[in-house]
């Protein structure tokens, strides 16, 4: 948002303080300054001069030679210009002057001397494009610089509009200069909302339907207007704010918006089809002309202005352009009005239109302004061109005209909030000038929230705290340090158990953390088919990929590894987050479930099973030492089926009975679906369910003492089928409870030609280990031969 400092000085004297302080007491007690501009100051040199004499240029037939004066001094000027003659008033641009990124200099064109260059419209950035040098009225004053001839003069300040999101009072100039005289505590000099304008009798035939859409709604008729350009005090305060000058009637809707933060808008009353309005909600699929020349069809529920039964606006956003004000309008119908910001903020969302008034409207405005801001208005009217117009009684409702917002508080609260003692006559002092009324007794308070901050804005004991705390400067709050016992925290298993699980995939084994969004698409929720019913829609709508909340982490890991997959050839990633669950708590609530979720991208072929089947093999073993570094070391493998895994790869982690992890190859449908062109390994665990099994058996003892003797393994291979499990034999040896048998683990798998075809030879890994004596021969052939004699009874072949 920009300010003019002189228009703030309209309103409070603040060049009585040192510039410098102003900024900082902006700064410090009221919101951020982005930028603080001297307004066109590289026209300071740019003067009004008169031309005395023109004459052809001796070695040039297109440039002309002219003497021109500011009163005081005579300039020799060399121009190429055609329609500037004796006697006219232009600017002159001094050598020094800096115009288009380009220096002005006292130099000779021809052989004859140029003291300065005459500017043009375009030159001194008023249009995009212009004929010639601009030729001022015959009365303009010479040797003044064009920026006080245009009234331009002034410093911009360019406030941060996310500074002031919650504070729509301060959206004007008005307010600005009002919360600036109370901080600075000097005088409010001008009140534009008490503005002395009498009504005409009679409503010219203005009717207003009461609506509940809208806090308040008015509209007037005004006859006898002659559209014009603006004075120059109203034209150049709208451009040096940023806005655009069209013509005497919409100029003044803008510079009230600009001055008062209120919107208004002006109907030609002859292009309206009824004299009835009534603030309503759009139907489907329903269109008008817009006044940026759109027709955009509109949702349902959209806030608009309906004049009879033909719209005429967007409330709050945007004027309708068949009804708008032209240069042939005689006769118009002010609009003024306060909307709820819910309506405005859905049209923005809905429309993609964001506009000045909409801006104001969306953060909560009070309708106590409507009618003094149509009385401000017609004065502007009046002033700017129209003096002979007739205006008529205002026609409307406000709904909450009577709302007032008290609030009770004490001293000790505010004193504690704020950390610093603070008198109650410093209290009532800074909250009075503020605009608050304050009634005291003995150290309570009850304070009236004046009108223009009660919507939103200050509500609630805290809100005044933060009032004062402003007023008085944060810096004179001294920082002490916290009084406090130093007790044990409590402790929280779940978040101990996510620490260690992390430290130990990120430290331990080097895969990478991610973080993604919890929202997802519905094709994302598909993944994991049995959870797709569960999926939860976000009512408040979003872009389709955003549509939902996750129900898984897959996705959105296979997502990172699709960009990282050609950039990298070891991807392993892993995220620790939560998923989304309509079950349980009704059908408004979600249930939500912690996990860890680990992708590991192949770094071969997709064709190369074997090399596959190991990498596999390896993530799986990972888990494994995962479960043995949280001191779990009974953990059971199984093989269950899951639709998103490929058959032949799924696998599931039991402990005590209770399902703690998945781990599969992703299926090719949804490699195909993701664009992967590795295959992709996944795995998930249930970080809610580990945590219980971890608080009941992680903190046992497992620990045996070193074997003094040696440690011994043997390797048997074994001819299975392509699609026999593994885990069979396996749990078989298990069940022999071998006394020296410490673990049994696959170790490789080979398929070949060699093995045949369907075939696959399966080496696993027998560790043993003797406590009490060092292994023989004899004992090694005798669990040797033991181990191949289950094989043989159990249907396996020896390879």
């Amino acid at each position: 948002m920009k300010l003019s400092v002189d228009w703030l000085n309209e309103f409070t004297p603040l060049s009585q303080i040192p510039f410098e302080s102003v900024l900082e007491k902006i700064n410090t007690s009221i919101c951020e300054i982005d930028d603080v501009e001297d307004y066109k100051s590289h026209l300071t040199s740019v003067i009004t001069v008169k031309i005395k004499s023109l004459e052809k240029h001796p070695n040039a037939e297109k440039l002309q030679t002219t003497i021109a004066t500011d009163g005081s001094k005579d300039y020799q000027i060399v121009t190429a210009a055609t329609n500037v003659s004796v006697g006219d008033i232009v600017p002159l641009a001094l050598p020094g002057t800096k115009l288009d990124g380009k220096e002005i200099l006292d130099s000779e064109l021809r052989g004859v001397r140029s003291q300065g260059m005459y500017c043009s419209e375009k030159e001194l950035g008023m249009a995009l494009e212009s004929s010639g040098v601009l030729i001022f009225p015959k009365d303009t004053t010479l040797g003044i610089s064009v920026r006080k001839y245009f009234l331009w003069e002034d410093t911009i300040l360019t406030i941060d509009n996310k500074s002031i999101t919650h504070r729509p009072d301060l959206w004007s100039h008005f307010g600005f200069a009002r919360e600036l005289a109370s901080q600075l505590q000097i005088p409010l000099n001008s009140f534009p909302l008490q503005a002395d304008t009498k009504w005409e009798s009679g409503n010219e035939g203005l009717t207003v339907e009461t609506s509940e859409h809208a806090h308040a709604y008015y509209v007037t008729s005004i006859q006898n207007v002659n559209i014009t350009t603006s004075i120059p005090k109203i034209k150049s305060r709208l451009e040096k704010c940023g806005i655009r000058s069209i013509n005497n009637v919409v100029d003044v809707s803008n510079y009230l918006l600009l001055e008062l933060g209120q919107p208004t808008h002006f109907f030609d009353r002859s292009k309206l089809q009824s004299t009835s309005f009534t603030v309503s909600k759009s139907k489907d699929g329903e269109s008008f002309a817009l006044l940026d020349d759109t027709s955009p069809s509109l949702p349902g529920n959209i806030l608009l202005i309906q004049n009879g039964s033909t719209p005429v606006a967007l409330a709050g956003v945007m004027g309708g352009k068949d009804s708008a004000v032209t240069d042939g309008t005689k006769n118009i119908v002010m609009e003024s009005a306060v909307f709820k910001r819910e309506d405005v903020r859905f049209t923005i969302r809905k429309t993609n239109i964001r506009t000045e008034s909409a801006v104001r409207y969306e953060k909560g405005l009070d309708s106590y302004t409507c009618l003094p801001v149509m009385k401000r208005a017609v004065q502007l009217l009046k002033e700017n061109g129209n003096p002979n117009a007739k205006v008529f009684t205002p026609q409307g409702f406000n709904h909450t005209e009577t709302k007032t917002v008290t609030i009770e508080t004490n001293l000790q609260f505010l004193r504690h909030k704020l950390g610093k003692k603070i008198s109650l006559p410093e209290v009532t002092d800074i909250l009075q000038r503020l605009g608050f009324g304050v009634t005291t007794k003995e150290e309570s308070l009850s304070v009236v929230v004046p009108k223009y901050r009660q919507n939103y804005d200050v509500t609630i004991p805290e809100d005044l705290v933060e009032e004062i705390g402003r007023t008085i400067g944060y810096a004179s709050i001294r920082t002490e340090a916290l009084s406090m016992a130093v007790e044990t925290p409590i402790r929280n298993p779940l978040r101990e158990l996510e620490r260690r699980v992390k430290n130990f995939l990120a430290l331990e084994i080097g895969f990478n953390e991610v973080y993604n969004y919890s929202f997802a698409s519905p094709s994302d929720a598909k993944l994991e088919s049995s959870l797709e019913a569960t999926s939860l829609k976000i009512a408040n709508e979003m872009p389709e990929e955003h549509s939902i909340l996750r129900n898984s982490l897959y996705p959105g890991l296979i997502k990172q590894a699709k960009l990282n997959q050609d950039r990298f050839e070891s991807v392993n990633l892993f995220e620790l987050g939560r998923t989304y669950h309509k079950q349980g708590n009704g059908p408004e609530l979600a249930d939500e479930k912690r996990w860890i979720s680990i992708l590991s991208l192949s770094k071969h072929k997709p064709t190369d099973l074997v090399s596959i089947e190991q990498e596999f093999l390896k993530i799986r073993e990972t888990i494994t030492e995962l479960f043995l570094f949280l001191n779990l070391p009974n953990l059971e493998w199984k093989k269950e089926s899951r639709n998103h895994f490929h058959p032949n790869a799924s696998l599931v982690v039991k402990y005590d009975g209770k399902e703690v992890v998945e781990l599969g190859i992703l299926h090719t449908r949804f490699a195909d679906v993701y664009d992967v062109k590795r295959r992709v390994i996944l795995s998930k665990i249930n970080m809610e369910v580990l945590a219980e099994i971890w608080e009941t058996h992680g903190r046992n003892s497992h620990f045996n003492p070193p074997s003094h003797f040696p440690q011994g393994q043997l390797d048997l291979s074994l001819l299975m089928n392509e699609s026999d499990p593994t885990e069979s034999f396996a749990n078989l040896v298990k069940t022999l409870q071998i006394p020296e048998l410490e673990s049994v683990y696959v170790q490789t798998i080979f398929q070949g030609d060699s093995v045949g075809e369907g075939k696959k030879s399966v080496t696993y890994r027998f560790r043993l280990m003797s406590y009490d004596k060092t292994f023989t021969q004899e004992r090694f052939k005798e669990l040797s031969d033991s181990l191949v004699t289950t094989a043989k009874d159990n249907g396996y072949t020896l390879r």
